[in-house]
């Protein structure tokens, strides 16, 4: 039988390569929203990492400042894992 016996029950679309767009639509547009917060959020996080270690160095070069009058530079050593002299 020939399409236009069932044209009532069958959709022809209008061109051959014509498909249905909203249905890819969606999911792309979710997947893009996704990555994007994913990256805005990401971004913020290092620019708050950045801020706490440039708070922490400007801190540290202020005790600096305040105990040696800018002569000396602190820094800390760890001798415990040294061996005890007896």
């Amino acid at each position: 039988m020939s399409v236009i016996a069932h044209r009532k029950s069958v959709e022809i679309p209008t061109s051959a390569g014509q498909t249905d767009r909203t249905a890819i639509t969606f999911p792309l547009s979710a997947v893009v929203s996704f990555l994007r917060k994913a990256i805005l959020r990401s971004a913020k996080a290092l620019a708050h990492i950045a801020e706490v270690i440039a708070d922490a160095r400007m801190q540290r070069a202020a005790i600096e400042a305040e105990l040696y009058l800018n002569r000396y530079k602190h820094s800390s050593k760890n001798d415990d894992d040294l061996p005890i002299a007896r």
